[in-house]
């Protein structure tokens, strides 16, 4: 439960951190004008808005952008992530949205919630990682963590000494304020 609460006071203090940094909202094409943060259909929040639909009903394989009185609609396929107003950046990948948590980090992680089935059941959150803005996402496990990173074997070793589990993957660094996976990493790229 503490891990849970946690959670989500990381998600909003990177919600709050990006949509700090940069007040806008819009699509990313490619990996790559995610990472330089160039925007399609951009606005800013504070005093323009448009309308962003990832996953509508019934047209799953688009992305529905409102944008100046114009509705456009878009290949998933063809969108890497989109960020909304809230600060939130949901990646696209194949055809599925995926929640970063983690935007301004080399080792990008992703989470879906999925609601719960039965009453008083609690929703259920899968974890996903890439370890670039542009490598395809897969589920958060120290084996796929490590075999991602084949010839970093001190970021194998620190990862195998850390981490006991595969639900520890997602703690925090509050020292130095970020994914503890991704201090990790960079205390190893260095070598």
């Amino acid at each position: 439960m503490k891990q849970l609460f946690v959670l989500s006071l990381l998600v909003v203090f990177f919600t709050a951190t990006v949509c700090a940094q940069t007040g806008s909202s819009g699509i990313f094409r490619t990996a790559k004008d995610f990472m330089s943060g160039n925007l399609e259909f951009a606005i800013q929040c504070d005093s323009q808005s448009h309308k962003i639909k990832p996953d509508v009903l019934f047209k799953r394989n688009r992305v529905i952008v409102k944008h100046e009185g114009k509705t456009y609609k878009i290949d998933k396929g063809s969108v890497y992530a989109v960020r909304y107003c809230s600060g939130a950046v949901q990646r696209i990948y194949q055809k599925k949205a995926y929640l970063m948590v983690n935007p301004g980090e080399d080792i990008l992680l992703y989470k879906v919630a999925t609601l719960s089935m039965g009453k008083g059941q609690p929703a259920e959150t899968t974890w996903y990682f890439s370890k670039d803005a542009a490598w395809p996402i897969q589920p958060l496990t120290i084996s796929n963590l490590v075999g991602a990173f084949p010839d970093n074997h001190a970021f194998h070793d620190a990862v195998i000494a850390e981490f006991k589990t595969d639900k520890e993957l997602t703690l925090y660094d509050n020292a130095h304020k970020m994914m503890r996976i991704n201090r990790l990493y960079g205390n190893t790229k260095k070598q």
